[in-house]
């Protein structure tokens, strides 16, 4: 990361942002419309193999949330920031993620480490009153698992930290593929940007989140335009905060200039 970035993202993070949830929907669908064949092919790809990774034995889910899911969600956006930047897009940028695996992977180990440790608080109250041992056999054998117990409503309250956590690090995978950051500072970014304006990021990835749902809902069809819409929705919101093409515009200029 360039000086000049660190101190646009200061800036950004100290004066805060305007934050255009429609138009960055609208420019996710556009990024998709501008090459939707190479789009659907990626998203069809990418889950036939988490689905294959997901049954291997033992390592099967650890390989596909610490390695396979943000590899692939970085091609995405990688894809994406071709088009974005009036490139040429090849195939083979959807897996160029890889390239940044182990930042990721760290990052996707410690968010899911930090995220279950908020759990915990609430983990232990459903212990005291028992809806722990119902969890597990709603999980084992769903349909001898009987009634629920009863426990505080005001328990769910508890889960309020990984809410906000979950949202505040989704743009970790991005500082790392777009700005070379280790996954820690990675994470912190992303926290300290998105939290100046949560509420509305929340309602963001909500809408995003109900868009691929629904393409699910279509026999799975529909998932392969709705998965990378959401992907370039979230690139475009990331680019247009963090000012990602400003520093490219900067050196036009300057080359016009002179």
């Amino acid at each position: 990361m360039t000086e000049q970035q660190r101190n646009r993202l200061n800036t950004i993070i100290e004066d805060g942002y305007q934050f255009d949830l429609g138009e960055y929907i609208s420019k996710g669908a556009s990024l998709f419309q501008k090459s939707a064949g190479n789009f659907i092919g990626f998203a069809f790809l990418a889950g036939m193999i988490l689905s294959v990774a997901s049954f291997i034995p033992i390592i099967g889910s650890i390989l596909t949330n610490l390695v396979l899911s943000p590899a692939l969600f970085v091609g995405g956006y990688l894809a994406a920031h071709k088009l974005n930047n009036k490139e040429p897009l090849e195939f083979g940028t959807f897996f160029k993620g890889f390239d940044h695996v182990g930042q990721l992977a760290l990052a996707a180990l410690v968010t899911n480490l930090i995220l279950f440790a908020t759990f915990i608080p609430l983990l232990a109250v459903w212990y005291m009153y028992g809806a722990t041992d119902w969890l597990y056999d709603i999980f084992s054998n769903p349909v001898m698992a009987g009634e629920p117990p009863s426990f505080p409503v005001w328990s769910f309250l508890l889960t309020l930290p990984a809410i906000y956590l979950s949202i505040a690090y989704a743009w970790s995978y991005l500082f790392i593929a777009f700005y070379g950051m280790d996954f820690w500072e990675a994470m912190e970014s992303s926290r300290k940007i998105i939290s100046k304006k949560w509420g509305i990021f929340f309602l963001f990835l909500l809408i995003l989140g109900l868009m691929a749902a629904l393409g699910f809902l279509f026999f799975f069809v529909g998932a392969l335009v709705t998965f990378p819409i959401l992907i370039c929705a979230n690139y475009a919101a990331f680019a247009e905060v963090t000012e990602l093409l400003a520093e490219q515009e900067d050196d036009l200029v300057e080359h016009l200039i002179d």
